[in-house]
């Protein structure tokens, strides 16, 4: 578990790193189309990551019972041909579409789409590669999965940037590390037994299994990784009304985030667990108030330090005020208040008010986008609407459901 910490640290920096890069490499005209491109793939991978948790606890089930692959009865689940079929359908929905939507987000839309539909059709295999990884704990082979493939991104973003490879060059950077589950199982015997390992259902459980848990983890992947794609398709203007580009906007986001959301997600488990020991909305108050507690020091700190830091550290053009970036700063507390309600949904059961909250979330930060507000502001009240209506969804299904029985 050692190693898979460390790459899970590695790969949260590595990604940071890649998109410092590409803000020197690109500039403030172009970091604007990467971040788009970037947060589209990563969003769809998100909803592809339902193969990887249902494909985990499928898994993990079958070994904990002794299933072994003769005494699985016929018709049971084959998880790749499951992920043919999802990285097949995704390949072929952008493959169809990407005309209509493409030329919103990035200027060299042909080579883009292939990449992106490519990528992402391999991404179906490496999700579920890194499900049976998990679930048969050969935690070695998963850290390696997760190392590598933050590890190409970051050594192809440097030499994008010597190179002077431009937009393409990091479209590439962006897709590159989904064909990791090839490297892996090239050199790993104990990943290629892992291919063949059974899981605990049918083929029809483990399809309606998977479809939800994609429904869920796209969902929040949506508001989480994809709201860089909202912000790119709704922006017309380069600029907002204090000078502040939509670039700068994109890398501010980035960069407020992470010291909240990151320890969150690491911690998702341990929230699960609490709130399913004790009545998930008595006990919503004392994390709440943590993460909104913290999101109001680290706004007062971005405000006094925050605008030196992005004078200092990235090129011309990304400048942004100290209020704008106290404000994005307090809006990922909001955030982090919809991830701490949605793991009491999930403790509760109450998965489809689970994803109903994160759709709600994305769908009103999306409206508050294209009220006509200066840009600046109208993001900053997006990432604090919209949570927030999404954490109403889901305190109003903690509302309705039964308080576990004490001892």
């Amino acid at each position: 578990m050692r190693a898979l910490s460390l790459a899970t640290v590695f790969a949260a920096l590595s990604g940071f790193v890649v998109l410092f890069v590409a803000s020197w490499a690109l500039g403030e005209s172009r970091y604007d189309q990467f971040q788009a491109y970037w947060g589209l793939f990563f969003a769809l991978a998100g909803l592809i990551d339902g193969l990887t948790h249902e494909t985990t606890r499928a898994s993990s089930a079958a070994r904990e019972r002794s299933v072994t692959e003769t005494s699985v009865a016929p018709g049971s689940a084959r998880p790749w041909r499951l992920a043919a079929i999802v990285g097949g359908a995704v390949f072929l929905l952008i493959a169809v579409s990407a005309w209509a939507w493409m030329p919103l987000l990035v200027s060299e839309g042909s080579g883009a789409t292939a990449l992106m539909a490519i990528g992402l059709l391999s991404y179906a295999f490496q999700a579920v590669l890194s499900g049976l990884l998990s679930g048969l704990k050969l935690w070695p082979q998963y850290a390696w999965l997760m190392a590598i493939d933050s590890g190409i991104r970051l050594v192809l973003s440097a030499g994008a940037w010597a190179l002077g490879w431009g937009l393409t060059g990091f479209y590439v950077v962006t897709v590159i590390g989904s064909v990791t589950w090839l490297v892996i199982l090239g050199s790993s015997t104990a990943a290629r037994r892992a291919v063949r390992a059974p899981l605990d259902v049918s083929m029809a459980v483990y399809v309606r299994r998977v479809g939800s848990a994609m429904l869920a983890s796209g969902a929040s992947a949506t508001l989480i990784t994809g709201f860089p794609v909202l912000l790119q398709a709704t922006s017309q203007n380069p600029t907002t009304l204090t000078g502040v580009s939509v670039s700068a906007l994109m890398f501010a986001i980035m960069l407020t985030r992470a010291p909240i959301l990151v320890p969150l997600q690491r911690f998702q488990s341990a929230l699960i667990v609490r709130f399913v020991s004790d009545s998930a909305l008595k006990s919503l108050g004392a994390p709440l108030a943590l993460v909104l507690g913290v999101g109001l020091v680290g706004a007062a700190a971005a405000w006094l330090i925050g605008p030196w830091f992005m004078v200092t550290f990235l090129p011309e053009g990304f400048e942004v005020t100290g209020w704008v970036l106290a404000a994005l700063t307090f809006a990922s507390a909001w955030t982090g208040s919809l991830m701490i309600t949605g793991a009491a949904a999930l403790a509760r059961e109450r998965h489809a008010f689970y994803v109903a909250g994160w759709v709600t979330a994305t769908l009103v930060a999306f409206g508050v986008l294209l009220t006509p507000l200066p840009l600046e502001i109208g993001v900053g009240a997006a990432l604090i609407v919209g949570p927030a209506a999404g954490g109403l969804v889901h305190v109003a299904a903690l509302r309705r459901s039964k308080v576990p029985a004490t001892a």
